[in-house]
């Protein structure tokens, strides 16, 4: 898309140059004479939503406090239901999946007590608990932490604090590099109590044993766990998502490769239901769908944009576009996004009728970078792998 300064392009010329632009993004640029102190920046509309949270070729199932959510099917409720309202579903005979203001908790009913996997930091302890009374009433007495960014896990304080009104004190559990990071970001959640080594770990609640595995140094965040359960239910939080592409900009995550690794071990490893933190409940397909579509991102990496920048032609090409005389950083912001829609125009004929498809465009703005910055076409390696990963691996 051509950037100039002195004119104001209208939406109409924008949807004829670039559909899938507006359709993914709602990505438009403001231009035009500037006061002396005026900002120049892109305006960015709201996303609007053009295919439905249902994938059609899925069956979807009433939630149920009672009822085992038979393997394959997902639950009929919406990221975003009504504000502060919880809707459980039952798994197995000891685990459920709640959600609510879009964002889940793993729990785990034991024999004298609850366990919890994450507490988002929109969590009402008091909304919560009561939810959970559906179903046992038995006390929550552990929470283990999936990773330590705190819109999963900034409840702890809240939930510590109201489960000591009750005479309880919480136990809290996290990976070492859970641990580092908190420590790093001075205490932005509870503490944990029980710090768990790096790698496949495990540790026991009650006399059950659970799985804490911390795989990669690096990936969506820098302590990325998956929790599995002894019943077979497993959570990890901001990666693949039920039948859908992944958030906008893969989940801000900083290490894409790293983020493919951290699925491969989760793919490895034996389960029936996933947590996904965000979302309904996932099976081992989404995490091969996924697969598939960030594969075919890293193709149209090595076939559109790799061939034209190691002849230097894609140089050449995008100063002669948005004109000459710019410095590195004005060149290198238009042409990562120049790649990133000539690489989300490929991919789109084929993945746009997957559920939130219209954040393609930020999803091949971060392929754009592991690839540029981390593979190398020109010796045959375009993309990282997606095989599974076995357990301890």
């Amino acid at each position: 898309m051509t950037r100039d300064s002195n004119k104001v392009p209208q939406v109409g010329r924008l949807i004829k140059a670039s559909a899938l632009l507006l359709a993914s993004t709602g990505l438009f640029l403001t231009t035009g004479a500037l006061a002396a102190e005026e900002f120049r920046h892109q305006h960015i509309a709201p996303t609007p939503l053009l295919n439905s949270w249902r994938a059609p070729d899925e069956t979807y199932v009433e939630p149920s406090v009672t009822e085992k959510l038979q393997p394959g099917t997902r639950v009929a409720v919406p990221d975003f239901g009504e504000p502060g309202n919880w809707y459980v579903q039952r798994l197995t005979e000891r685990s459920y999946w709640m959600i609510c203001n879009a964002f889940a908790t793993t729990v785990f009913v034991g024999d004298e007590g609850v366990l919890l996997v994450d507490a988002s930091n929109t969590v009402v302890p008091a909304d919560m608990l009561a939810a959970i009374k559906q179903f046992t009433n038995l006390p929550v007495r552990a929470l283990v932490y999936s990773h330590m960014h705190t819109d999963h896990v900034g409840g702890s304080y809240r939930l510590q604090k109201a489960l000591e009104e009750q005479g309880i004190d919480l136990r809290i559990i996290a990976s070492a590099s859970a641990a580092r990071e908190i420590k790093a970001h001075q205490n932005n959640v509870a503490p944990p109590t029980d710090v768990i080594a790096d790698g496949r770990s495990t540790f026991m609640f009650e006399d059950f044993a659970f799985v804490l595995a911390t795989p990669i140094v690096a990936a969506h965040s820098a302590a990325d766990s998956y929790v599995l359960t002894p019943d077979g239910v497993i959570m990890y939080v901001d990666f693949n998502y039920p039948g859908r592409v992944p958030l906008g900009y893969i989940s801000s995550s900083y290490n894409v490769t790293g983020w493919v690794d951290f699925l491969r071990h989760a793919l490895g490893e034996e389960w029936q239901f996933a947590n996904l933190g965000h979302a309904n409940i996932g099976y081992k397909r989404d995490i091969e769908k996924t697969f598939a579509y960030l594969g075919d991102l890293y193709d149209a990496y090595s076939t559109e944009i790799w061939p034209s920048w190691a002849t230097g032609q894609g140089i050449a090409d995008s100063v002669a576009t948005n004109g000459t005389g710019l410095t590195a950083g004005v060149f290198w912001s238009n042409y990562v996004d120049q790649s990133a829609e000539v690489m989300a125009k490929k991919v789109y004929p084929k993945w746009k009728q997957v559920a939130q498809s219209e954040v393609i465009r930020s999803h091949a703005y971060k392929v754009f970078e592991d690839s540029f910055l981390n593979y190398n076409p020109e010796v045959g390696v375009v993309k990282p792998l997606f095989t599974p990963i076995e357990p301890g691996r």
